[in-house]
């Protein structure tokens, strides 16, 4: 059985930070990978599907994404103080993983 993660999406340095309402649910970690990936590489013409927690989820366009861009996961909804894991992408273009 695979995982639910909760996780706040940050696109980088063109982003405002996330606000604890933009937390969104993902399947699993590779889901959270997926979507990391598919905002930075296909921001302008792909729409990606962002899975609010505390609003009506939606798919957005996200344009000008960073290369610093990053999804911080955390077990639970409730948990926001305590990171679990951090994706972000790694100096080749791949998708890295790190245990905050």
């Amino acid at each position: 059985m695979m995982a639910r993660w909760f996780g706040l999406w940050h696109g980088g340095n063109g982003y405002s930070l996330p606000e604890p309402d933009d937390l969104e649910e993902f399947t699993g970690l590779a889901d959270a990978r997926r979507k990391l990936i598919k905002r930075h590489r296909f921001g302008y013409w792909s729409r990606s599907h962002f899975a609010f927690v505390e609003r009506e989820p939606t798919k957005a366009l996200t344009p000008c994404v960073g290369d610093d861009c990053e999804i911080t996961l955390y077990g639970s909804r409730d948990g926001l103080d305590c990171p679990a894991v951090r994706v972000f992408l790694g100096p080749r273009g791949g998708i890295r993983t790190e245990r905050c």
